[in-house]
């Protein structure tokens, strides 16, 4: 019989899985659920050791001799602090021990309770890394902790092989409770190293690319990607930021637009999503991909890291590679057909934006798209711009840049303005008004050529808490005074002027009809261009461009939509 602790069941049974089967006992309580499954299943050996210095120094001895990983647990209290000299020996010696240690429930940290001291404080040349793993008691705790534990594992050996610990938190009713015959089906993550041999074929599968955020690809890394895409069921799912043009591409949004999630799930859906690159900051994808039933696809990752980056709670291999060694080794089909990408394709098509989209930052990209001179760099706001530009194609030539790896709205309009004084071609950036006057006083850098063009759309709010559905229908219009702190952005045009920008505006399509040219075209100044747009003008663009106008309803059935959509009744 096994435990009823939903994560000592994941460890026990992810042991196995990574083939960790010589474990160094210490006794106690608070350690009994992971030693009672260990102690009764063939596949483990077990050794006991009272003292824990000892274990850990004996758990050494085991791997100088048997070449493999070996794990170790104790109890709470003094036990782990005990197991450090060791540890630090191994630390050292880079030999892999999964130190597997157990506490007391987190609501005890520093309460006074008793043997409840801080499990997960060990010295940084004591283990490579710690894994805190979560008292499960949620689905989501669970999907962390199936990650936490795997990853834990493949840390051992993880380039320089060292010591990992594992911290299980227990609570002390379950500490008694045995009465799960078997342990659970666990998602195993392996990692594969570009050096090893790959018996992994992906014939007859249907095959996603998302490719994140990514710097300008090289004739190698292309040709290697294209011949792939050529040779398998497949397709890329890009953005502008993934700076990739080839055959085989989807632009994105259309999770939110032109597939539902019922459609998804039944005729969109991979068999593999292989990610390259870094953040898509595509929340669409991210919801569907994560809301489909746990085992109806694989997730591969693909990086020179090898980071285990389980963005879909569904990841099962880890490549540590250059990209175009992943690409170039997976030889697929000659006359593959293209069967999924046409259907991609297929849904792109029929997916069509209005002409006559209201005054906002989609007809703004809708408008200049096609205008940006080539060879220009582009840098997006996060969020609303990045969305809504990512409607439209741009040139192959123009490189694409926004801040979403670490996702904030402050610094882009400085990442922009750093890149325009190192190269002479233009420089965009289209951001909204908050991110704007965040970033406002990098505007008077004293570097600045006359290369720099930014589009700065004033909705005078933060727009993006305003289309967010949900939280409007929860709060309503108490989302503006402070949530989308309305009525700080006036205008900018004396800080543009005093810093020589060249300053232009305009409040309606014609006003900027007049002035597109101008804010294209070479000047002896750089220029800020600012669009006065109001927030229900954004929405009903974002209706319109997104929802409404590929939706199968008739006149009235749109227009009862619409003012649902725009009162939060969605």
């Amino acid at each position: 019989m096994y435990t009823v602790s939903r994560s000592t069941q994941i460890v026990l049974a992810l042991l196995k899985q990574h083939n960790i089967k010589h474990i160094v006992i210490n006794p106690g309580t608070t350690n009994v659920p992971i030693v009672q499954g260990i102690q009764n299943d063939p596949f483990f050996t077990c050794y006991s050791v009272v003292d824990e210095r000892s274990a850990m120094y004996f758990a050494i001895g085991l791997h100088l001799e048997l070449k493999v990983p070996i794990a170790t647990t104790c109890t709470s209290a003094q036990a782990t602090r005990n197991y450090i000299p060791g540890l630090t020996e191994a630390f050292y010696k880079h030999i892999p021990i999964l130190a597997i240690t157990a506490s007391k429930h987190p609501k005890y940290n520093y309460q006074g309770y008793p043997q409840a001291p801080i499990q997960t404080s060990l010295p940084e040349d004591a283990v490579k890394r710690t894994y805190p793993l979560p008292y499960v008691t949620t689905d989501e705790d669970e999907l962390q902790c199936i990650r936490m534990v795997n990853e834990a594992m493949l840390e051992l050996t993880h380039r320089t092989p060292g010591p990992v610990q594992i911290n299980l938190p227990m609570h002390d009713p379950d500490l008694a409770k045995f009465t799960d015959v078997q342990l659970p089906a666990v998602r195993t993550i392996k990692r594969y190293m570009g050096w090893e041999n790959w018996e992994i074929s992906l014939k007859d599968k249907k095959i996603m690319i998302v490719i994140g955020e990514h710097l300008p690809f090289s004739e190698i890394q292309l040709k290697a990607i294209e011949n792939f895409l050529e040779s398998h069921n497949a397709f890329a799912y890009v953005n502008h930021l993934s700076n990739y043009h080839g055959k085989f591409r989807v632009l994105t949004n259309l999770a939110r637009g032109a597939v539902s999630f019922d459609e998804f799930r039944t005729e969109y859906k991979p068999d593999v999503v292989i990610t390259v690159g870094g953040q898509t900051a595509d929340y669409p994808l991210i919801y569907k991909l994560t809301n489909t039933h746990q085992t109806d696809f694989e997730h591969w990752h693909v990086s020179k890291e090898g980071e285990v980056k389980d963005t879909f709670d569904k990841l099962t291999k880890v490549f540590e590679c250059p990209e175009e060694l992943f690409f170039s080794r997976l030889k697929g089909e000659k006359d593959v057909l293209h069967t999924y990408f046409e259907d991609w394709k297929i849904a792109y098509q029929r997916y069509s934006i209005p002409d006559n989209l209201p005054f906002s930052n989609i007809y703004l990209a809708q408008q200049l798209h096609n205008s940006i001179p080539k060879n220009s760099r582009i840098n997006f706001g996060i969020l609303n711009s990045l969305r809504m530009w990512s409607l439209f194609p741009l040139d192959p030539s123009i490189i694409c840049h926004s801040n979403v790896a670490a996702f904030g709205i402050d610094g882009g309009l400085s990442v922009l303005l750093g890149q325009s004084v190192a190269t002479d071609s233009l420089c965009f950036m289209v951001i909204g008004d908050l991110a704007f006057f965040y970033d406002m006083n990098a505007l008077g850098i004293r570097h600045l050529k006359n290369n720099i063009r930014i589009i700065l759309v004033n909705n005078g709010c933060g727009y993006e808490f305003r289309q967010n559905i949900p939280l409007y229908n929860s709060l309503g219009d108490d989302i503006f005074p402070f949530i989308s702190a309305k009525g700080h952005s006036k205008n900018a045009k004396g800080w543009a002027e005093t810093c020589g920008f060249n300053y232009l505006s305009a409040n309606s399509k014609e006003e900027f009809i007049q002035h597109k040219e101008e804010f294209i075209g070479i000047s002896e100044k750089s220029i800020v261009f600012e669009i006065f747009v109001t927030p229900d003008e954004e929405l009903d663009a974002y209706f319109e461009a997104l929802v409404g106008n590929n939706k199968d309803e008739t006149e009235e059935e749109h227009i009862n939509r619409r003012e649902l959509w725009k009162t939060g009744k969605r």
